[in-house]
């Protein structure tokens, strides 16, 4: 190796998986050795009692289980040969715990052998996932090669020198990230892929909300929307945008159940309150139709806007700072839907109704409609890319 790793703490593997990384084939996707590891991966994660604390770590390890991992092989297996590029380098966000290890289940799905660089934040999350991968990996030493999970800062030489091993590069963590690795060149032949800075929002419907029979179904599933990553997700929403005809006497009561709820779930960080407060300020003198509907709570900041306004959510950075515009119909949701917006989260909006949106703006954003709470599920197709299709190589035969 050219390299003597000054800096960097291999966390899963070492020199040596390196190595045999770079020597390994490929495997073809979905591939049963593959499904066989994750499957036992799945298996590591649910027997540590940590785990039930974390519903994102839940969340993977139910992705994760054989009977997933089938589902998604039949949704995106194609009749073409494939197989893996070859080594893919992932770059992880540092303000989402699990983002890695999604990143890392798409290329070992792919084919792939992983080097990951772990988030720089430390995380309960990031300990039980890196826990349960040695105790699965012991099981499966001819996979070893494939999982190499590393820390290390923001040295360029270090990025220059895993860029350069890659054939596939995947960058999590907004637009100044995505500038900054892209200075390390790649081969030739590699792609990268960059998820860039998104938005997200929500769509509720009063009536339908006020006629839930489990409205603390409802108020758990937005929080693990919105608050058990600090809002700091790109899938986490920003804005709620109410529609139908009891709007006020729905957001009264969502919003007051949804702070009581709060209290035994969220622990509330002074330094964020302040963060809120400066924030609205700087809102309201940019913005007139800028409205602080709760001035006298902290633990939810809410907003009320005039007009619905995307670039109030592309600068949004806070925790807890909520914006609600009141809808006419599901058309008024057109203007944040540009290119910066991933996700809109739902709840009582019929299908027909999206479909008919969609086919009437054709926005130049949002890659995904998901019931609400189901902003933070995985899937193969993440942010318009079909993961499967860009981590493999088709093969193409002609007789």
């Amino acid at each position: 190796m050219p390299h003597n790793f000054e800096g960097v703490t291999f966390r899963i593997g070492g020199e040596d998986q390196l190595s045999q990384a770079l020597a390994a084939h490929p495997c073809r996707p979905f591939s049963e050795e593959t499904i066989a590891l994750l499957s036992r991966f799945s298996a590591c994660l649910r027997e540590d009692t940590r785990t039930r604390e974390w519903p994102d770590v839940m969340s993977l390890a139910f992705w994760c289980r054989q009977a997933s991992l089938r589902q998604q092989q039949g949704v995106f297996t194609g009749t073409q040969h494939q197989t893996g590029r070859g080594l893919a380098f992932h770059i992880a966000p540092s303000n989402v715990a699990v983002n890695f290890a999604y990143s890392l289940v798409a290329g070992l799905l792919t084919g792939n052998a992983n080097i990951v660089r772990l988030p720089s934040k430390p995380f309960v999350q990031v300990e039980i996932i890196c826990d349960a991968w040695r105790r699965c990996l012991a099981e499966f030493p001819r996979q070893q090669h494939r999982v190499i999970l590393v820390n290390y800062g923001h040295e360029s030489q270090i990025t220059d020198y895993f860029s350069g091993l890659c054939q596939a590069r995947l960058i999590w963590g907004g637009d100044q990230t995505i500038a900054a690795i892209r200075r390390s060149p790649i081969p030739p032949r590699a792609i990268d892929i960059a998820f860039a800075d998104r938005y997200s929002f929500s769509v509720i419907n009063a009536d339908a909300w006020l006629e839930a029979k489990n409205k603390a179904r409802v108020l758990e599933d937005f929080y693990n929307d919105t608050l058990l990553t600090d809002q700091q997700a790109c899938s986490a929403s920003k804005l709620v945008v109410w529609s139908g005809n009891r709007v006020s006497q729905a957001r009264a009561m969502f919003w007051e159940m949804y702070t009581d709820w709060l209290q035994d779930k969220y622990t509330l960080v002074a330094a964020n309150v302040v963060k809120n407060l400066t924030h609205f300020c700087q809102d309201a003198a940019l913005s007139s139709g800028t409205h602080l509907v709760n001035p006298h709570e902290n633990m939810v900041f809410r907003v009320e806007l005039d007009h619905p306004d995307a670039e109030k959510l592309i600068t949004h950075h806070q925790a807890g700072y909520f914006y609600e515009y009141v809808a006419q119909s599901l058309d008024d949701i057109a203007p944040l839907c540009g290119e910066k917006c991933q996700t809109v989260t739902t709840f009582g909006i019929a299908p027909e109704d999206i479909y008919s949106f969609m086919s009437q703006e054709h926005p130049r954003g949002v890659d995904r409609f998901v019931p609400l709470g189901q902003s933070m599920q995985f899937s193969l197709l993440w942010d318009g890319y079909d993961l499967v299709s860009y981590l493999t190589r088709h093969v193409q035969v002609i007789s």
